[in-house]
């Protein structure tokens, strides 16, 4: 029993669950006097992608989270849909300053505007602002050196117990 406890715990530590998969994606807009920047992460793979978290600043201020400001339904079309990254419902987030932000295609047709709370508190599209947006996908990070050291120096002891084992069992 000891035996298939090791080998499994060894095996659990060499080829642990991978996580799961997301995109990320960088992001800024500039438009009259609003502007933004930061990373989309996304729970899916394939456009329209849902927006899971967001991390930047706007207007100089921390984004603090996703929202649900004007009805968003946080998706992301990457490439561009039409021209635009949102749809009608758009992609919403708050600032530290508690002002709400909304990236939509609204009126339908046009490409990448702007409901902001302190325009329209109710976003309902009264006064959207025209952006010039940019979105990307995040660089992954290639491997680490090292990164693997321990799971090579769990197998290396493995294997020794396994031969010093196998060795007094022959003898």
């Amino acid at each position: 029993m000891n035996k298939i406890l090791m080998i499994g715990a060894i095996a659990g530590a060499l080829f642990g669950a991978s996580a799961a998969e997301a995109a990320v994606f960088d992001f800024s807009y500039t438009g009259g006097s609003f502007s933004a920047s930061g990373e989309f992460t996304t729970g899916d793979i394939g456009s329209p992608y849902l927006v899971t978290g967001i991390t930047g600043t706007a207007d100089g201020f921390a984004i603090s989270g996703l929202s649900t400001y004007a009805g968003a339904n946080q998706l992301l079309y990457f490439p561009p849909s039409g021209g635009f990254y949102a749809d009608f419902s758009g992609i919403s987030f708050t600032n530290e300053n508690g002002v709400s932000y909304n990236i939509t295609n609204f009126p339908t047709g046009s490409s990448n505007n702007l409901n902001v709370s302190t325009l329209d508190s109710a976003g309902n599209g009264s006064a959207v602002v025209a952006i010039d947006m940019t979105v990307t996908p995040a660089a992954v990070p290639g491997p680490i050196v090292g990164a693997g050291g321990s799971s090579f120096a769990l197998a290396a002891l493995f294997l020794g117990w396994f031969v010093r084992r196998r060795g007094q069992q022959l003898a």
